[in-house]
């Protein structure tokens, strides 16, 4: 494998090929860089279909969340994290203009975080509470923290891109910019995911741990009276359960304390760091990590990982 250039911008990770390189080709590197960087700055600003003036309740909400995830990330020893999301690139859209402008997506997802216009994206009407609303927005943001890295190849082509731990590798892309990378499903181009159910689940369990220890100061901000049945009844997501599951059996394996693996996992979310993944090999067995990896990816997946952890239990 050659060796690659990178760039560190604004807390993302940026890679060329061909760390050995003329100065003519570097200096076009470096161009093709700098411009991505600056369609990505401007990409997600603009207005979508459907979309609602954030309250003022809304606007203090996401200030103490960015706060909230900077505090998360420091005791669990992160001290490169990424800059916050500016508040433009935030939007609350009604269901029907959210679908209009992300036509791919289905239905049941209520928000997302794009990486090639750093922007999110959040479902809003009166029939989702205010409370869930919340809970959407702080995952977001969680993604939106998380390390991000873009790897280029000799044409200017991205060819792989990672948030948190999630790896997309895209085959076929003739996109050049981040614009049009941000269509890539209608580009023609193949995706492949590895980690992004571990992923998803590792961010809902940040999200249910910053709403536990700051529910009083949310209920200020939407002028909530929030109780801790409230949170229960939100809906985190499936692989929670999973990923504490995981953090559980490695820091037993380990001898460690669990809180300890958790700030490990929090922290590899958010830095980009990934040796501690080989606890997880090391404590559920040959071949676990890669069932780790492919959490998410299909009914299939999913029901090999169950088969483990049941196999693991019955074992212990």
């Amino acid at each position: 494998m050659s060796e690659r250039n990178f760039y560190n911008i604004e807390g993302r990770v940026l890679s060329t090929p061909n760390k050995a390189v003329d100065p003519e080709t570097k200096a076009a590197e470096e161009t093709m860089v700098a411009n991505f960087m600056r369609e990505l700055a401007a990409a997600g600003k603009d207005s979508i279909p459907g979309e609602l003036f954030k309250t003022d309740g809304e606007k203090l909400m996401i200030r103490h969340f960015n706060e909230d995830i900077k505090a998360e990330a420091l005791a669990a020893g992160v001290t490169n994290l990424r800059p916050p999301v500016p508040i433009k690139k935030i939007h609350f859209a009604l269901p029907g203009g959210y679908q209009k402008q992300f036509p791919d997506s289905k239905e049941k997802i209520k928000g997302h975080h794009a990486l090639f216009s750093d922007a999110i994206f959040i479902k809003k009407n009166k029939e989702i509470p205010p409370l869930s609303i919340a809970h959407i927005t702080l995952h977001e943001m969680i993604h939106a923290f998380s390390a991000t890295r873009y790897d280029f190849d000799s044409q200017g082509r991205v060819y792989a891109v990672k948030g948190g731990y999630n790896s997309t590798l895209i085959k076929n892309n003739s996109a050049k910019s981040a614009k049009m990378t941000e269509e890539l499903d209608d580009s023609g181009a193949e995706i492949k995911d590895l980690f992004l159910g571990f992923n998803e689940g590792v961010t809902d369990l940040m999200a249910k741990e910053i709403l536990e220890k700051h529910q009083a100061e949310l209920s200020q901000d939407l002028n909530l009276n929030i109780g801790p049945g409230d949170l229960a009844n939100l809906e985190f997501h499936n692989y929670c359960p999973w990923v504490d599951w995981i953090v559980e059996k490695v820091a037993k394996n380990n001898q460690e304390d669990k809180a300890v693996v958790w700030n490990k996992f929090k922290a590899g979310m958010l830095n980009g760091t990934i040796m501690h993944l080989r606890d997880i090999e090391k404590t559920l067995g040959p071949n676990s990590l890669r069932l780790v990896a492919n959490i998410g990816l299909s009914k299939e997946d999913n029901l090999a990982f169950k088969e483990l952890m049941k196999n693991y239990d019955q074992n212990k």
